[in-house]
């Protein structure tokens, strides 16, 4: 699943538009990600980058019970 799951951050990659999205791990349904958001580039939130991602994750692969920040 993990394989699965960056290759969906990979192709949102461009509409993540300069935040950085590193996969931490996947675990029991559980996504782990850190997001390094830099608000002086124009790049969006790293809470509009958590639900864009949590969206498209939960919607390509229903197994995936909940995405996490740390």
């Amino acid at each position: 699943m993990q394989e699965r799951v960056q290759r969906i951050i990979d192709v949102l990659k461009p509409a993540f538009a300069g935040t950085e999205v590193v996969l931490v791990g996947v675990n029991d349904g559980i996504v782990r990600v850190q997001i390094f958001a830099s608000g002086c580039h124009g790049g969006p939130p790293a809470e509009a980058t958590l639900a864009l991602l949590q969206e498209e994750l939960m919607e390509e692969i229903p197994e995936i019970k909940e995405i996490v920040a740390d």
